[in-house]
């Protein structure tokens, strides 16, 4: 059967840290690795996600510039699914700072949103 993934992962160097380090980090549910991972673009169980999480953030930022997904949006909801995102980040923002204590920031954010929710 043809793997997709490991001739796809071949010759990039997308995963520089692991290359260099003498042993792959595991999963503490499944066991597999993250060269498991590497080779075959799959992960082995849920537990996966939050064990490689930050490996991951890094490979998918050098792949796709952002490792959030957004999705592609019709035409007719763009406006409304913009504003809802903008709120949902400001609010996401609003608790960083609130929780980093970085209240002068708290206000603005805080200002940003009555003004959204009041529209």
């Amino acid at each position: 059967m043809y793997d997709f993934f490991s001739d796809f992962f071949d010759g990039f160097d997308i995963f520089p840290e692991i290359k260099m380090q003498a042993q792959s980090p595991s999963c503490p549910e499944c066991k597999r690795t993250y060269r498991d991972f590497q080779k075959s673009g799959k992960l082995g169980c849920a537990k996966c996600y939050d064990a490689f999480r930050p490996l991951m953030r890094q490979t998918l930022k050098q792949i796709h510039s952002n490792p959030v997904h957004t999705g592609k949006i019709p035409s007719r909801c763009e406006g409304k699914l913009k504003k809802e995102r903008m709120y949902e980040s400001l609010k996401q923002q609003l608790a960083e700072a609130v929780q980093k204590e970085d209240y002068e920031k708290a206000a603005l954010l805080h200002k940003q949103i009555r003004e959204m929710e009041g529209e």
